[in-house]
């Protein structure tokens, strides 16, 4: 929401297609009322489909990669330097699943690098928080501004909650990556699944860009159960570990 104060009325966002069910939300929902409209690009398939959605009135792009919930990967470095043809134009990534500790949005090219540090930063279940980064002097004013003017300021205690969970974010990625792939490696060879993704397998469509702009990879996984809702529902309601709930 603070990123989003950035723009005025009038203004327009092209979006992932493929992003964070929260953040399409606010953009349909919420961003319009405040007369911004958003369109949503296939990044995945093309960065040039992001070139193709922007308008005269764009100001920002918004890229979260892999992206929530299929895991597809989007090349920012490509996506930074078509939107550095349109002077104005910030590009935002929302990089939660990977953390700084597997990719670094900001040495690709991008103004403004998001976290849900709820998640993998924090790592412990205990804080609600969110995070922008930039290298950009003008910028970081400017969201530090509409920070304390709009009231995201986070509490000294989720502060300290959250220094504590960077302290070994380093450990637990390598961890979520190993146990992520296993798991992953394990539904590719069950006859029950269709197709499982997850960057850091070689059958992943873009396996070969996460390589390349990944230091590894976390431990989100999304995979098609063979068959039809009857079977999913089979499915989720046998797990005993894992909770069903719409975020992670």
């Amino acid at each position: 929401m603070t990123v989003t104060h950035l723009l005025k009325n009038g203004d327009h966002i092209v979006s992932v297609n493929d992003v964070y069910g929260g953040t399409n939300r606010y953009f349909q929902k919420v961003a319009v009322n405040n007369g911004i409209t958003v369109s949503f690009a296939d990044a995945s398939a093309s960065p040039a489909n992001v070139e193709k959605c922007i308008k005269p009135n764009t100001k920002m792009v918004w890229v979260e990669t892999p992206t929530n919930p299929t895991l597809m990967m989007v090349d920012i470095k490509a996506v930074s330097e078509i939107v550095k043809k349109f002077p104005g134009i910030l590009l935002v990534v929302d990089n939660t699943f990977q953390t700084p500790y597997f990719q670094r949005p900001l040495d690709l090219g991008a103004d403004i690098v998001l976290h849900s540090l709820s998640k993998y930063m924090n790592g412990h279940s205990d804080v609600i928080m969110g995070a922008t980064i930039t290298t950009n002097k003008e910028l970081s004013e400017k969201l530090t501004f509409y920070q304390n003017a709009v009231g995201a300021v986070p509490s000294p205690f989720d502060c300290y909650l959250v220094n504590r969970g960077l302290k070994t974010l380093h450990l637990r990625m390598k961890e979520h990556m190993v146990n992520g792939l296993a798991v992953a490696h394990y539904l590719e060879k069950n006859p029950r699944v269709e197709k499982v993704l997850h960057p850091g397998l070689k059958s992943h469509p873009q396996y070969e860009l996460g390589q390349r702009q990944c230091r590894g990879f976390s431990g989100m996984i999304a995979f098609y159960i063979k068959g039809g809702l009857e079977e999913a529902k089979t499915f989720l309601s046998a797990l005993k570990v894992i909770m069903i709930y719409h975020d992670y």
